[in-house]
């Protein structure tokens, strides 16, 4: 019953007010010369029927006056005119608004596209990891820039709405002016039962987010041709089909049911304005019957009522509408005013560029916001310049964590990570990144040319083809690179004209390819070779060994074939390091490591 009673609140007519003015000064600020041309047209556009209507209307009276008489006064050919006029000039009015409202549409899209994708480029990776942002996420993934588009492009039809009412409201004031009041009351029923539905539909939305991400989740299984293969093979369509319908069915019955209710409430607030817009026609008919009003007049004031009427029920319509709107906006605006959760201090420190820092990890421990479980305790870690670490354990040991806060994607909950002897939340991040280069195990597949896709791992600076190759070369990507027809020019893609579609494996090399052309101090590898054979996995570690002295390699893998080179190798379980040597070292202890090496090695013989 709480939640009937707080679409009718002024706290959220107070945001809707507000939305309307933060909107309205983005796309201000971007384009006034457009807000400005729309809104003119759309106040001339506004005032036409009132010509048209009075065109008719003035002819009319002098067409009573001077019937019978065969005279074609000066008067009447004005009016002849002035109605010919009324006829050609708004079609022409409505054809250039229509014209500026697509490209208005245009302007919106790509303006609050950009918006959107620059500030989820700017969220923070810890924003994006948080579960409880996930339902503002969804909302705003799903909705965000077409209600956006929609409450702008509204705001020129209220626009017309309030102007066409004020002409008819003169007019009919004028006129008679309880006319104009009953026709008022009777149509703000249409207002309320817009606002209780807009407020009913954000509320579904609402309460159904992550049911939602469920559908879109089990929807997105027939749209991956991998999940697609193994569906079919596994026969598991009717299965996952079930799933959808039910998801659907599940969130579409309550939006039936909105919709039921909207239907009843609208039908009974057109009868009340319907019947209202009748009782003052009756009046000004028996008007005309006593003398008391021409005929022309007659149809002039009608025409007003129904402009009054159409124009007073497309503002309730339109404003029920921005309500809907609106609180959809909100989420759009509290995703766009999400803070920083890594604070970036006033006055960062940059570290030397071309020197190799020393990274020390000093008492780190670490909790993921919202939980309480430590996934690094009292971590403590040297990694000289040049050196070659290996971090190795079972999964969910806090191995990627480490790369996490050494990207400081977070912040340590107690201790702290020192880069040269500075705290690196003292640290320029841009210039840090600029310093390092990152591997996860979820890399990103870029369908662009395969030369282009290499060069994005350091894009500040002009494409250099020696390096692109060198790059393919060191992850062993050249091999099938070469083998395609246009080998560094191939369009990357099956979606696209010409394109191919590289294998996992393939996928990953290339990835190696973009991190070995950032040619970085601090080379960070997250299961580098987890889709590669082990022909080519050996060759990428010589590759990886032939890099220069001065820079720093931090290698993740459960394959220890791959880290037994390493200048150290460090064993990390439950989040703490139990140790820590070569491999040698390690495999005397006989410990944990030898434990594990020793598990795989008795798979390969």
């Amino acid at each position: 019953m709480e939640q009937e009673k707080k679409w009718l609140s002024l706290p959220v007519l107070r945001s809707m007010i507000q939305n309307s003015f933060r909107v309205l000064g983005i796309v201000w600020e971007k384009n006034k010369g457009a807000v400005i041309a729309l809104a003119f047209i759309f106040l001339v556009v506004s005032a036409t029927p009132f010509w048209q209507s009075g065109a008719r209307a003035l002819l009319i009276n002098e067409l009573v006056r001077l019937a019978g008489g065969a005279l074609v006064t000066p008067y009447l050919m004005a009016l002849i005119i002035f109605l010919v006029l009324s006829i050609f000039v708004p079609s022409f009015l409505f054809t250039v608004q229509s014209y500026l409202s697509r490209l208005f549409w245009f302007f919106l899209a790509e303006t609050f596209e950009l918006l959107m994708i620059k500030k989820k480029g700017e969220i923070d990776i810890a924003a994006h990891e948080d579960p409880r942002r996930m339902d503002l996420f969804t909302k705003v993934s799903e909705q965000g820039i077409w209600r956006l588009q929609n409450f702008v492009d509204r705001q020129f039809y209220v626009l017309q709405n309030i102007f066409q009412a004020l002409i008819a409201s003169a007019v009919l004031l004028y006129a008679q002016w309880w006319v104009f009041v009953i026709i008022l009351i009777g149509s703000i029923p249409e207002l309320i039962a817009e606002a209780r539905y807009g407020w009913r539909v954000w509320g579904i939305h609402t309460a159904r987010a992550e049911l939602r991400r469920r559908f879109f989740d089990v929807k997105s299984h027939f749209e991956s041709l991998p999940s697609l293969t193994e569906l079919r093979l596994f026969q598991n369509i009717p299965y996952f089909l079930s799933l959808v319908k039910e998801l659907f069915g599940t969130f579409q019955r309550e939006e039936r049911a909105a919709e039921r209710r909207r239907v009843v409430h609208r039908i009974a607030s057109l009868l009340i304005s319907e019947a209202a817009l009748a009782f003052a026609a009756v009046w000004f008919i028996l008007e005309v019957v006593h003398g008391n009003l021409q005929i022309g007049t007659l149809l002039f004031l009608l025409a007003s009522m129904g402009d009054l009427r159409q124009s007073i029920s497309g503002l309730f319509a339109n404003l029920g509408r921005q309500y809907q709107d609106s609180l959809f906006v909100t989420d759009v605006f509290a995703f766009l005013d999400i803070e920083p959760v890594i604070q970036i201090p006033q006055k960062c420190i940059s570290p030397d560029p071309q020197k190799t820092p020393e990274i020390v990890f000093e008492g780190v421990t670490f909790s993921y916001p919202g939980t309480t479980k430590e996934v690094l305790k009292d971590f403590s870690l040297r990694i000289p310049p040049g050196e070659k670490v290996a971090l190795v354990g079972v999964n969910g040991a806090g191995k990627t964590t480490v790369v996490k806060l050494l990207c400081r994607f977070y912040d340590p909950t107690k201790g702290r990570i020192m880069v040269d002897g500075i705290d690196l939340r003292e640290i320029d991040l841009e210039k840090w990144y600029a310093m390092l280069g990152v591997l996860f195990q979820d890399y990103a597949r870029y369908h662009f040319v395969v030369k282009d896709t290499i060069a994005l791992g350091r894009i500040t600076h002009p494409l250099s083809m020696k390096r692109v190759r060198e790059a393919a070369r060191a992850s062993e990507a050249s091999v099938f690179i070469e083998e395609w027809e246009k080998a560094y020019e191939q369009m990357l893609g099956k979606v696209f004209t010409e394109g191919v579609e590289p294998s996992v494996g393939q996928w990953q090399k290339l990835a190696l390819a973009r991190t070995f052309y950032r040619d970085p101090r601090v080379l960070i590898l997250d299961e580098p070779t987890s889709s590669i054979d082990a022909q080519a996995e050996a060759k990428i570690f010589e590759k990886l060994e032939e890099l220069p002295k001065d820079h720093t390699v931090i290698l993740i893998s459960h394959r220890f074939s791959t880290v037994r080179h390493a200048d150290q190798i460090v064993v990390i379980e439950n989040g703490m390091i139990t140790e820590q040597g070569t491999h040698d070292d390690l495999i005397s202890r006989a410990g944990t490591y030898m434990r594990l090496f020793s598990l795989q090695a008795r798979g390969y013989r």
